[in-house]
């Protein structure tokens, strides 16, 4: 925990992120992930700037693509398998569907904007506006309105949990040691103790 937050110290405080329970600064606060991963995708991106500028200057408008089928079989097979998942997901009350449907979103997003920008007639491309418009970026629209649901639920949550006296330890839950007691003086059966050896489904 030590170096987490001697990472932290050395951000901006605009950019300092807050420990999921608690401020950062007690001894049980934990980051679910840590500073140092925000600055490697902040430098990832800093990086990919100049190569994708680079790509728009010097890339030929037009080129001869092997494995064409392969390439976009093997999307929508990755659209499939994420279509599959995410309804899993949705049907077992699973907080992961947030995880899944974004990823299905991402996916639509991509497949509607090659489909259009690689469309190489004009009625190709009226085509592919026709599916990114009615098909593809609606299915993206409600995968992403779902996602957000979740996450928005999950965030509400927190402050009752941190309220409660929950905490992470080690990347999961915990609740607070006279969790039961409190569960049982209310008349509610606490169940098994799941929280020190799972993490949320």
């Amino acid at each position: 925990m030590a170096g987490h937050r001697d990472w932290e110290r050395r951000l901006p405080r605009a950019l300092r992120p807050p420990a999921l329970f608690g401020d950062g600064t007690a001894e049980h606060a934990e980051h679910v992930v840590t500073p140092a991963l925000a600055l490697f995708f902040l430098g990832s991106a800093l990086v990919l700037a100049p190569w994708t500028a680079w790509l728009f200057l010097t890339l030929p408008p037009a080129a001869v693509a092997a494995h064409w089928n392969l390439a976009w079989g093997g999307f929508d097979a990755l659209m499939i398998v994420a279509f599959i998942g995410a309804g899993v997901r949705i049907l077992r009350v699973s907080a992961r569907g947030a995880v899944v449907t974004a990823a299905a979103c991402a996916l639509l997003v991509t497949d509607a904007w090659f489909d259009v920008m690689t469309a190489s007639t004009r009625d190709e491309l009226v085509e592919a506006l026709l599916m990114a418009g009615l098909v593809e970026l609606p299915m993206a629209a409600l995968c992403l309105r779902t996602s957000l649901r979740v996450v928005g639920l999950l965030e509400q949550a927190r402050p009752h949990l941190l309220r409660a006296g929950f905490t992470i330890r080690h990347g999961r839950l915990v609740p607070p040691p006279d969790w039961e007691r409190t569960l049982v003086g209310r008349g509610v059966d606490p169940g098994p103790d799941r929280g020190s050896d799972q993490g949320v489904d």
